[in-house]
């Protein structure tokens, strides 16, 4: 998919006729474009959309290339769509003579998605004021996927410690272990998911940070320097409140872990519990319960009630013993 963009009066908008002159536009988003469509943009700007590398997460060189016609740069822009698992979508920055060209694969959308989520994020008339645009475009993304994150991450903490549940819920949760267990098993099913957006937005945090220093070396206009230290500043702030949530997605993996163990701590102290109370009785029906030819307590007349009753006391005696004890 090919659309064409221009700044009317600071206001970002889409040209209706995409197939007009591709020199006159400001931006090009090529999304999941076909063949034609890219042939189309390189002959009509005369650069060159194929990347030279093939995109390799941990290499710098194949991110970026400058050459006399273009600045090509690649990024990874965190997607969370509505229904579907959190991926990193790369983006392909090409600053051309008078135009910015962005391509995006894996995307029906491309970065027009950003478009419908940023509020006057636009101003001037220029190709860098559309990249800068952009840029205030992606900050907006990341923000609602943080505003959302840390949500779930306050949804959970509730869930987990139960600090402003009823104390109807409370007693409910602590008489049944099992219904504890598997709302803890469905908190830690959740907590999965937000802990995996927050490492994939670390990642795409570091892949801007690696872009902004690549422009810096470049020969880029002075506003455009003003706009990517604001830019930075803004994503520095992003991977500062990423680390804090990732902290506290850590202490609720934590808790978690810890009410687990003593839910499993609760059951083993009742097996226990029991294991010590019945052994004198086991022992002393096992005493009872020899076959051997000479037995003195054979011959006894209340020689059962007195067993019964031994049991009984015994068993008495160790519960006894064990409560004061504070077992």
């Amino acid at each position: 998919m090919l659309k064409v963009y221009g700044l009317e009066d600071g206001n970002l908008t889409e040209s209706s006729d995409s197939a007009g002159d591709l020199r006159a536009a400001q931006w090009i988003d090529l999304s999941d474009a076909s063949d034609d469509e890219k042939r189309r943009v390189e002959n009509a700007l005369e650069i060159e959309l194929s990347p030279v590398n093939d995109y390799e997460p941990f290499q710098v060189s194949s991110h970026f290339m400058a050459t006399e016609r273009q600045l090509t740069m690649t990024g990874l822009l965190l997607m969370l769509p509505e229904s579907g698992d959190p991926h990193l979508l790369k983006v392909t920055f090409i600053r051309a003579e008078g135009v910015l060209v962005t391509v995006t694969d894996g995307s029906a959308q491309g970065l027009s998605v950003l478009v419908k989520e940023c509020e006057n994020c636009t101003h001037g008339s220029g190709r860098d004021d559309v990249f800068a645009a952009i840029l205030d475009m992606i900050v907006d993304h990341t923000d609602n996927i943080l505003d959302k994150v840390g949500h779930d991450l306050d949804r959970i903490n509730m869930m987990v410690f139960q600090h402003r549940a009823t104390n109807q819920r409370r007693r409910l949760l602590e008489g049944s272990p099992r219904l504890r267990n598997r709302q803890l098993e469905r908190v830690l099913t959740e907590l999965g998911p937000r802990r995996e957006i927050l490492v994939k937005l670390r990642r795409s945090v570091l892949s801007f940070r690696r872009l902004v220093a690549f422009l810096r070396e470049q020969d880029v206009a002075k506003s455009l320097i003003v706009k990517l230290d604001t830019f930075e500043r803004d994503l520095r702030s992003i991977a500062e409140a990423e680390t804090d949530l990732s902290a506290t997605a850590g202490f609720l993996l934590d808790g978690i872990v810890g009410y687990i163990g003593l839910l499993q701590n609760k059951v083993m102290n009742v097996l226990t519990l029991v294991g010590i109370i019945l052994t004198p009785p086991m022992v002393i029906a096992g005493i009872y319960g020899m076959n051997f030819k000479i037995m003195p307590e054979l011959q006894w007349t209340y020689g059962y009630p007195f067993a019964l009753g031994l049991m009984v006391v015994t068993t008495l005696a160790t519960y006894l013993f064990v409560r004061i004890r504070g077992l």
